[in-house]
C-alpha cells in the first residue's frame, strides 16, 4: 500500500509540474493582459531577453480582448490594432502605435507585429507563444494578474 501511495504522489507532482502547451482549437484562447518575456529563434536555438537588450527598463504589455482587438504599451509608446484567431492561427492585421524614441526592446515586438508575419499561438495556462517566421521563432508573454488599462483602442473604419 506504501508503495502505491508512493507512486501515486510521484505521478501527481510529475503531471504537476509539467507544462502542457494547447493549441488554439481546446479552447483556451489569448484573452488576458499580457507582457513580453523573451524571443526564441528554434533554428539556432537562441533566446533574447530583455536584460540582453536596451529597453530603458520598460515592458511590452498588450491585452487581447474578446472582440479581436488588442491594446497595451510598446515600452514607451501606446499600440492598439486588431487580430485574427483562428482554432490554432493567429495574426495581427492592424497594428497601430509609433515607434518614434522606442528602444530595442519595443522594436523586436513591432517589427514582427508590422510585418504581419505570426502564424499561430500555443498557450499554457500563463504562457503564450507566438510563433512567427513560419513557426521557426516565437515571442513568449507571461500572463499578468492585473488588466492593462488603455487609453486609446482600436475600432474599424466602418464603426461610426
Amino acid at each position: 500500500m506504501k508503495t502505491k501511495l508512493s507512486l501515486l504522489n510521484l505521478v501527481l507532482i510529475v503531471l504537476g509540474c509539467s507544462k502542457i502547451w494547447n493549441d488554439g482549437p481546446s479552447g483556451i484562447k489569448v484573452y488576458g493582459s499580457w507582457v513580453v518575456t523573451s524571443y526564441h529563434d528554434l533554428t539556432n536555438d537562441s533566446i533574447i531577453e530583455k536584460k540582453d537588450v536596451d529597453s530603458w527598463g520598460m515592458d511590452v504589455k498588450i491585452k487581447f480582448m474578446r472582440d479581436s482587438t488588442f491594446c497595451g504599451f510598446c515600452t514607451n509608446n501606446e499600440i492598439a490594432g486588431h487580430y485574427t484567431l483562428a482554432d490554432s492561427c493567429f495574426n495581427i492585421d492592424v497594428y497601430g502605435g509609433s515607434k518614434v524614441g522606442q528602444p530595442e526592446w519595443g522594436d523586436l515586438f513591432s517589427d514582427i507585429a508590422l510585418s504581419h508575419s505570426f502564424t499561430c499561438y500555443k498557450r499554457n495556462n500563463k504562457e503564450l507563444r507566438l510563433y512567427y517566421d513560419d513557426n521557426n521563432k516565437y515571442v513568449l508573454l507571461n500572463l499578468l494578474d492585473t488588466d492593462i488599462r488603455c487609453t486609446i483602442t482600436y475600432s474599424s473604419p466602418s464603426d461610426p
